[in-house]
């Protein structure tokens, strides 16, 4: 098993970046296969989709109304690496948390495991997030701000945050294009800029048993049973479903590759940014806008819509996780089920055509290293 991004990602015996390994599954709908079960069970495959997914796409971290004031700071893990938007005085900041590793001289093994940790001592890129940080609590000499900002903020790695409309998205790649030509018209379709205006909100995180790939999936099912699925030009794939949302209203649900899924209907709007947070485990981080009071029934509605969704997704993680093991020994890959939901195979080409890219290698050092202060 290699961890450099200049060599190749290797696991179960098989070279994760091998075209081979995803030539039954690149196919026109209704031929193409399902891809590799490794993709949703492997720690090697977690880091390459940390390599060339997590690291180079812009990711919805949350809302300008999590941070409203001057000082408060969005924490955020965006594959393995801690980041945080702050409000400043002239707009927003993005950095790299001061402590990248726990303040640890290395990555312990407990976190090398692709489950981020509930770390009793500090947040890392290898630990579970926590809410946003109020300007107050970050203090002075406080040990909060000693984990994410340290004494001179102005020194940490700088991230690319770009807003649209109420979102806030982040790219770890310095040389990303912009966040505009990512989104591709898809902001206007959704009116984020009048979104952004509408006072009546409701929030939650929830958490679910699968892979985030597969909860994706299971969301559109959930969110829009009857829709179809198209693919949008330009940037990033954006997946399209249109039908009637959680309210029994008309509805357009959208899926931001990599994470970031929106149902737009009359007068509201419902975010749900996936994070993986395991291989098998992913956080929804959802919320609710609207331009009117937000009904309880809906709200309930859309939570029986998640947990039908998590649901599906944990017992189809479950399958994948036996497929080709000794206890079930189809290891071929003409052997895989064909892939039956047109959005699923609208992402695994995504997912495939991330994976096979070739990028350019700044720094060829070990992934594990001890912490630079």
């Amino acid at each position: 098993m290699t961890m450099r991004p200049d060599l190749d990602y290797v696991d179960e015996g098989v070279d994760l970046q091998d075209p081979a390994l995803y030539r039954p599954s690149r196919g026109r709908f209704g031929t193409a296969r399902i891809l590799t079960p490794i993709a949703y069970r492997s720690k090697v495959f977690a880091d390459l989709e940390d390599e060339k997914i997590w690291t180079r796409s812009w990711v919805c971290i949350g809302s300008q109304h999590d941070i409203p004031n001057v000082g408060d700071l969005l924490p955020y893990t965006v594959g393995n690496h801690g980041v945080h938007v702050q409000r400043g005085d002239d707009g927003l900041i993005g950095r790299y948390n001061l402590a990248q590793h726990g303040g640890c001289r290395f990555v312990p093994a407990q976190c090398q495991t692709g489950s981020k940790t509930r770390c009793s001592f500090t947040s890392c890129g290898y630990s579970r997030d926590r809410g946003v940080i109020a300007a107050d609590e970050l203090g002075d000499n406080t040990p909060t701000m000693r984990q994410y900002l340290g004494y001179r903020p102005e020194r940490l790695l700088p991230v690319t945050v770009e807003s649209e409309g109420p979102f806030l998205f982040v790219n770890l790649d310095p040389e990303a294009a912009p966040l505009a030509d990512r989104l591709d018209g898809v902001a206007e379709a959704l009116a984020l800029e009048e979104a952004a205006a509408w006072e009546n909100a409701e929030s939650f995180w929830a958490e679910y048993e699968a892979n985030w790939k597969l909860l994706g999936r299971a969301l559109l099912r959930s969110l829009a049973p009857k829709a179809k699925a198209a693919k949008k030009a330009g940037g990033d794939a954006i997946v399209l479903r249109t039908g009637a949302d959680f309210s029994g209203g008309p509805a357009t649900v959208f899926w931001l590759l990599p994470n970031l899924i929106l149902v737009y209907g009359k007068d509201l709007l419902v975010s749900i940014a996936l994070q993986p947070t395991a291989l098998e485990e992913t956080l929804a981080r959802v919320r609710i806008s609207a331009a009117r009071p937000i009904e309880a029934a809906h709200v309930e509605a859309l939570r029986a819509a998640l947990e039908q969704a998590g649901g599906e997704a944990a017992a189809q993680q479950e399958e994948l996780v036996r497929f080709g093991t000794p206890s079930r020994p189809q290891t071929r890959l003409d052997a895989l089920p064909l892939e039956e939901d047109r959005a699923a195979h609208l992402l695994q080409a995504y997912v495939i055509g991330r994976v096979l890219k070739r990028h350019e290698v700044h720094q060829a050092g070990p992934l594990y290293v001890a912490a630079v202060r």
